[in-house]
């Protein structure tokens, strides 16, 4: 099971979060698929699945990046990799790494 798990900073009013949520929804809804989000807790968003999932995984994080608003709003977002633990990383601080030509 891949997880990627993003937590709403806590000073983001209610009222924006269904707004974060949509973002989100449409990021993980891309030509590899669609995954929902599963977090029944307004402040997180949690989007997962197997194998199948992968793909649509790995570009709804790469969408969702491209979002500075959203990701202005993240306190913190996590891959989780539950079969391969040593995949798992913190996606901000991986996606912040400048890529040297």
């Amino acid at each position: 099971m891949y997880k990627n798990v993003i937590q709403i900073r806590k000073e983001v009013p209610e009222e924006a979060l269904k707004s974060l949520a949509l973002i989100a929804e449409r990021a993980f809804n891309n030509r590899a698929g669609k995954v929902q989000n599963v977090s029944d807790t307004p402040y997180q968003l949690v989007f997962q699945g197997g194998d199948e999932a992968y793909g649509c995984l790995n570009l709804g994080m790469l969408n969702l990046w491209d979002k500075k608003d959203f990701v202005a709003c993240v306190q913190s977002w996590d891959w989780i990799d539950e079969e391969e633990p040593d995949e798992s990383c913190d996606v901000i601080k991986e996606m912040s790494i400048p890529v040297i030509l």
